[in-house]
């Protein structure tokens, strides 16, 4: 059976003209049925809609750590192993920083690497105050210890050179400033890390965690501010003026002498979650 090259129509066997139209019969082509092809790889043609969809690609997430509300009862809970002894060392602290920085104040180049070191020391005091350590007021110049005081020195001055650039661009500069805060933790916990390497392995630590650990401070620097809006609105009923006024007193000063130090407690354990965090995954690979 063939088919008419002028009219498309069937052509009987044996003839030798289309019976429509008269076109000789020899210049119409064979109709063939299509012949399925065997693919060379050993699998038959698959179409597009017999495809399997590819999978969809999952964003690897960072382990979770204890919410704000929870790391604030970490933070007290290690204020509260050794409260009076770590308040001393606070004060002392802040004595001999006060103490260098005004001696220096004429010569900036000297005195603020000084007391940065100084302030590693302090770190080390809040590490082992929140890990349940003991706790003495020479761990304070532990980091000046001559094998030491050069890297600590760098490390130190490293962070807070980063921090000064990046405080002029708006956003970026608070971004930046929880990226390098890990660094005086590391050098007091990795005594072989070198000074650049810290701040890196900083901004590797609290990446997928600034906005919580910003978070809790401004929760809890807000939820100060609100108490003491509140004291000073009821200082002005005349009744009880005297009463409000001192309690706001004794409230402001103990906000001076504890929420620094609440708050150091309070990164403290955002290092020592992430930090554990990080030697599970290191344990897992």
């Amino acid at each position: 059976m063939s088919l008419c090259m002028n009219c498309g129509k069937t052509i009987p066997d044996g003839s030798k003209f289309c019976p429509y139209c008269g076109t000789p019969a020899a210049a119409a082509p064979v109709y063939q049925e299509p012949i399925e092809q065997e693919d060379t790889t050993g699998a038959w043609y698959q179409s597009p809609e017999q495809t399997p969809p590819p999978e969809p690609v999952q964003t690897p997430r960072k382990p979770a750590i204890p919410g704000v509300f929870a790391m604030y009862g970490k933070a007290l809970s290690g204020f509260g192993k050794k409260p009076f002894k770590l308040w001393g060392l606070f004060m002392f602290f802040c004595f001999v920083s006060s103490l260098i920085l005004s001696l220096g104040a004429g010569i900036p180049l000297l005195s603020l690497p000084i007391y940065l070191v100084l302030s590693l020391g302090f770190t080390g005091i809040l590490l082992n105050a929140y890990r349940g350590e003991e706790i003495e007021p020479k761990q304070l110049f532990r980091s000046f210890r001559k094998d030491e005081v050069v890297r600590n020195g760098a490390g130190m001055c490293w962070q807070w050179l980063w921090t000064a650039i990046w405080s002029f661009v708006p956003v970026m500069n608070i971004i930046k400033y929880y990226s390098y805060s890990f660094v005086p933790y590391i050098l007091n916990t990795d005594k072989d890390i070198s000074a650049t390497e810290a701040l890196r392995k900083s901004m590797r630590m609290t990446s997928g965690y600034k906005g919580k650990m910003f978070g809790a401070e401004i929760l809890l620097i807000a939820g100060v501010s609100l108490a003491t809006l509140i004291l000073f609105l009821l200082c002005l009923i005349p009744v009880v003026q005297f009463f409000f006024i001192f309690v706001l007193f004794v409230f402001c000063v103990a906000v001076a002498l504890l929420l620094p130090l609440f708050l150091g407690l309070l990164r403290t354990a955002f290092f020592d979650e992430i930090s554990a965090l990080h030697e599970e995954e290191k344990e897992e690979e």
